[in-house]
């Protein structure tokens, strides 16, 4: 079975900063996983074309999709779609569709220069629509060109989702316990060589006005139809161990 992959590139230096908190790789990374896609990768990257025009060539390569958030608003630090444009030895110009979506979405007289820039793309973009202030990403190749307003964003991200291709969701389960880590940590192990087409990931928790503790087991496999054999022998694990477990 194939598993779709893709990467996500946050595009901008006030993510970088602190000033914004980002948010819209954590709305993608759960709709992907929703929709059988395995995201593999997010990186935070400055606005310098250099910088994007780099992990654009890289992502484009390794990931059936590529998705990217931020740069291409009307200010002179929006420059996504102008260095990907270079990144794909592709023309930057007016897209004549988004030019007359902004044309007409503006009064007269207020479709200034920044406007403009909004409906320039690489030549031969398809337009992402964008049911909020109109202004649209696009896709050319691979890559997916969403804003980084992410009200905006995540509406567009949808609309998306619904054209692409999908795979089968990846399955999921959660086995709480009271034990520790270290106390587990051999034998999980051992279940995880075992089992090599899942993988088991241990999340510690802790309450400090109780003083209690414990860890989340997480089984998931993208080709696996059922955890409950997995799940069988991480509980009789625990219950050897001493322990307590709980399917959440």
């Amino acid at each position: 079975m194939e598993i779709l992959k893709a990467g996500i590139l946050v595009i901008g230096d006030e993510i970088l900063s602190g000033r914004t908190h980002d948010t819209n790789s954590n709305f993608i990374a759960k709709k992907l996983n929703d929709s059988g896609i395995s995201l593999e990768e997010i990186k935070v990257i400055k606005d310098q074309k250099t910088v994007i025009i780099k992990n654009i060539k890289s992502f484009k390569n390794k990931y059936n999709y590529v998705f990217t958030t931020g740069g291409i608003g009307p200010t002179h630090d929006d420059i996504t779609a102008e260095s990907i444009s270079e990144a794909l030895n592709l023309r930057y110009c007016f897209h004549d569709e988004a030019y007359r979506i902004l044309e007409n979405y503006y009064p007269k007289g207020e479709f200034n220069i920044g406007r403009k820039k909004m409906a320039k793309m690489p030549e031969n973009a398809e337009l992402i629509v964008n049911p909020m202030t109109v202004a649209p990403g696009f896709i050319i190749e691979n890559i997916y060109v969403l804003p980084g307003v992410p009200e905006i964003m995540q509406k567009m991200f949808i609309n998306v989702l619904q054209k692409i291709k999908t795979g089968t969701p990846k399955k999921t389960l959660t086995i709480n316990t009271n034990l520790y880590e270290s106390t587990i940590s051999v034998d999980l192990e051992k279940i995880q060589k075992k089992y090599t087409e899942c993988n088991i990931g241990s999340y510690p928790f802790f309450n400090y006005i109780k003083k209690t503790g414990g860890v989340n087991i997480v089984v998931s496999s993208w080709t696996l139809d059922d955890l409950s054999v997995i799940s069988k022998e991480i509980e009789n694990m625990i219950s050897l161990l001493g322990g307590k477990s709980l399917i959440v």
